[in-house]
């Protein structure tokens, strides 16, 4: 049997699965992209207080977590670890509600890993979407969502809350463009 021949027919099945996938879930894809596209503008509108508000909801869900472990950690046969680490928690969701700038400079060192992952992720999925007819947006996505966090560690520190809440703006902004066009296209 020729390998050769197997390969590109598993290739072809794969491209239909993609295809059939994204009909089967049309709806789903382009309520997610709405909200991504929605969620975008008003980052960039607002980008100050995305990234204020960002560091402020990170800091109440690691208090809270906190103290939930902390509380558990008592039934825990390990239960020093899990207070140690409710601990941190604590100590961290503190000091992001308590220290917004500090909380940010952190998150914006968070954001810059997560764009960078980020940027590859997508730009690996445009690959696997090559056979869908609009499958350079996520190509596209992936490339700006990595550029954007190379840009963020190349003005670091100095990158303002600003250019943090833009950055998460256009990030969001255009993954949901691009879950659109794929639906779109499919």
């Amino acid at each position: 049997m020729n390998t050769n021949h197997l390969q590109e027919e598993g290739r072809v099945n794969l491209k239909w699965d993609v295809r059939k996938h994204i009909l089967e879930h049309r709806g789903w894809y382009s309520f997610q992209g709405i909200v991504f596209i929605l969620a975008g503008i008003l980052a960039i509108v607002l980008p100050s207080a995305t990234a204020i508000g960002f560091g402020f909801i990170i800091g109440a869900l690691l208090i809270i977590s906190g103290a939930a472990q902390a509380i558990a950690s008592f039934t825990s046969k390990a239960h020093w670890w899990s207070l140690f680490s409710a601990l941190i928690s604590l100590i961290v969701g503190s000091l992001m509600l308590f220290h917004p700038l500090t909380g940010t400079i952190a998150i914006a060192t968070l954001l810059a890993v997560f764009l960078v992952i980020e940027g590859v992720v997508e730009l690996l999925m445009s690959f696997q979407y090559r056979s869908v007819k609009n499958w350079g947006w996520l190509l596209f996505s992936g490339s700006v969502s990595l550029f954007l966090g190379l840009i963020i560690f190349a003005g670091w520190p100095s990158a303002s809350l600003v250019f943090l809440g833009v950055i998460i703006g256009i990030n969001l902004l255009l993954y949901g463009v691009s879950l659109i066009a794929i639906t779109k296209s499919a």
